[in-house]
């Protein structure tokens, strides 16, 4: 299984065609421009799942030593 369930394959097949119909250089430039593009989109996502995952840990009431309060009074 390749990257975002795109095989090997199916990779070969894309850069075969993007070569025939847009020429060597310019798919060279293409492929480095979408392989920052997804760098990007996977630092973002990475940040954004970081940022969910603090905001849930903050919201947790924390574990003190005194426990839970008491109903009973």
């Amino acid at each position: 299984m390749g990257f975002g369930g795109i095989g090997f394959s199916e990779i070969l097949i894309i850069l075969v065609v993007a070569l025939l119909v847009v020429g060597p250089g310019r798919t060279i430039s293409l492929a480095k421009t979408a392989g920052k593009m997804m760098g990007e989109v996977r630092r973002a996502m990475n940040d954004l799942t970081n940022t969910i995952e603090e905001e849930d840990r903050q919201s947790r009431p924390s574990d003190r030593a005194d426990g839970p309060p008491n109903d009973r009074g």
